[in-house]
């Protein structure tokens, strides 16, 4: 049974080996001068503890019994906007549901948070995928972040309210 979670920054160690496979195996686009960056450099376990101590970043985990097996990574809320910086569900667990559960419990956090907008930047392959999750695609972005063409999905949710986009 699947069951999502917060994680909380004692459990990045736990949760680490699950991301760095997903990062490894799901992005092909990457080539591994820049997944070493990645993992290495930007996305590591002091990193990521210090980003979700002080809430720039939120990590939804999924479990399968006790060990991960997908996560969402959403960046702070910034100018209303709720970004879904990583969504990644291990190989063996796709097309069970997890990343459907996922997007939805981003969905609930942008919502609690009063983002008037979700958005996620994803490779090519994924259109299918967020379309049907309700995500719009808003535009192609060639040689993006890293050199990656990626497609900008979205979803608009509300207003923007000068309250919420100026925290």
């Amino acid at each position: 049974m699947i069951h999502l979670s917060l994680l909380p920054a004692t459990q990045i160690e736990e949760f680490y080996p699950t991301f760095t496979k997903v990062i490894r195996t799901q992005f092909p686009g990457y080539g591994p001068e820049v997944i070493d960056f990645l993992l290495n450099r930007m996305y590591n376990i002091p990193n990521l503890r210090i980003w979700v101590q002080r809430g720039d970043k939120i990590i939804v985990g999924a479990k399968n019994d006790d060990t991960f097996v997908g996560f969402a990574m959403i960046d702070t809320l910034y100018g209303g906007v709720s970004f879904c910086r990583w969504l990644g569900v291990l190989a063996d667990f796709q097309h069970k549901g997890i990343g459907t559960k996922l997007i939805h419990e981003w969905e609930t956090i942008a919502r609690t948070q009063h983002a008037h907008k979700m958005e996620v930047a994803g490779q090519p392959t994924a259109k299918v995928f967020y379309e049907k999750m309700g995500l719009g695609w808003e535009g192609n972005r060639k040689a993006s972040y890293f050199g990656i063409d990626q497609d900008l999905f979205g979803k608009v949710l509300g207003s923007p309210d000068p309250s919420i986009m100026t925290k």
